[in-house]
């Protein structure tokens, strides 16, 4: 045989099994997510219809850049107290089911107390939310959203801000801007799996990462720009590898139901890549530290799972130890969407919070009436 016959016959058996291998590692992810649809599929609630619960009322707020924010309200629209509710990245305002079941009615869903309002919108090129212009993927952006939400659907009266992930570096960054508005009207606060500085993105180094001028986010940003539409595609042919890395990413315990994760998964894949992108370097260079002090005396609880690989639970004891007053909730074997996770724990801990924030508004001059 020749050399080229020879080099052409390695290069088919080195295809070939690269091909077999491939082949190989899709049939088992496949089998792997079916039989995780098969053991956690009959723990799932079937009156939980997630992405499906019926609003009050619905419309847009217009954010100063001109985006339109889509939201919605659950709860009497006189509600003697508001509840505004900020998700996470590559999220929508569904992100919120289990808490806006639980902490519906009477008492935060106690069956005893003031009947809260509950606010959620989808952050902006999230969701039914409209695209932002390049360059306003930006925390200020975000911050100036919270504010535009909070002016149309709750202007007077007293408030209870709750951010999950990005919504909660958010809600910090509004404090920074406008402690005033903290200062005057906001009665609780709630940071879930969330940070003031620096988000994590597992795998990938703070080296690489650093810097206003990071080569690896530069190139994250141009590459989702120039070749959207091939990683969409990627993204729909590889969708078991997908779920898996959502159910590892976003979960820790073994007993999550299918649907859940299924639920997680249709959010993310329902995010452009570019949106992701654009987010990106907003988060990963995030130093909100400075806000903090704004949300000094407000009664807050910070919660996050022990098991969380996006915003470590070390993010939350940073902030537990500049807001001393507040209250710390590490919940064991949850990830970083205890709000799915942990429901309960999570609905327990806020709940805590949105009492002692009735007593705060009252010992402030700013009763909440039942």
């Amino acid at each position: 045989m020749s050399t080229w016959g020879r080099v052409l016959g390695t290069a088919s058996i080195t295809a070939g099994v690269l091909g077999a291998a491939a082949l190989g590692g899709i049939t088992a992810q496949r089998r792997a997510v079916r039989r995780l649809h098969g053991s956690a599929a009959g723990d799932a609630d079937p009156q939980q219809a997630y992405g499906a619960l019926v609003a009050d009322r619905t419309y847009s707020v217009v954010a100063e850049d001109g985006v339109a924010l889509h939201v919605e309200e659950a709860g009497p629209a006189d509600a003697p107290i508001t509840m505004v509710f900020a998700h996470g990245w590559t999220l929508r305002s569904g992100a919120w089911h289990y808490q806006r079941l639980g902490l519906a009615g009477p008492g935060f869903g106690t069956g005893d107390g003031p009947t809260p309002r509950m606010v959620f919108y989808d952050q902006r090129s999230h969701g039914r939310s409209s695209r932002a212009a390049p360059g306003r993927s930006t925390l200020d952006a975000l911050a100036g959203d919270l504010a535009a939400v909070i002016a149309t659907a709750a202007p007077e009266g007293p408030l209870v801000l709750v951010g999950h992930s990005m919504g909660g570096m958010a809600l910090i960054a509004l404090a920074g801007r406008q402690p005033e508005l903290f200062a005057d009207r906001v009665v609780g606060v709630g940071l879930v799996s969330t940070a003031a500085q620096r988000f994590g993105i597992p795998g990938l180094g703070n080296t690489l990462l650093a810097g206003t001028t990071s080569p690896l986010l530069r190139l994250l940003s141009l590459t989702a720009g120039r070749y959207t539409s091939l990683i969409e595609r990627g993204r729909a042919g590889t969708h078991d590898a997908v779920w898996l890395l959502t159910r590892t990413l976003g979960f820790a315990r073994t007993d999550v139901p299918a649907a859940v994760v299924d639920y997680l998964d249709e959010m993310i894949s329902g995010t452009p890549v570019d949106v992701i992108a654009d987010f990106a370097p907003a988060l990963v260079m995030m130093d909100e530290a400075d806000s903090l002090p704004a949300l000094a005396g407000i009664p807050t609880v910070i919660v996050c799972g022990d098991s969380d690989r996006m915003t470590p639970a070390v993010r939350s004891e940073f902030l537990a130890h500049a807001l001393p007053d507040a209250e710390l909730v590490i919940i064991a074997k949850a990830g970083h969407m205890a709000t799915l996770e942990a429901p309960e724990e999570v609905n327990a801990a806020l709940r805590r919070m949105c009492v002692r924030a009735v007593t705060y508004a009252e010992r402030t001059h700013r009763p909440v009436s039942a």
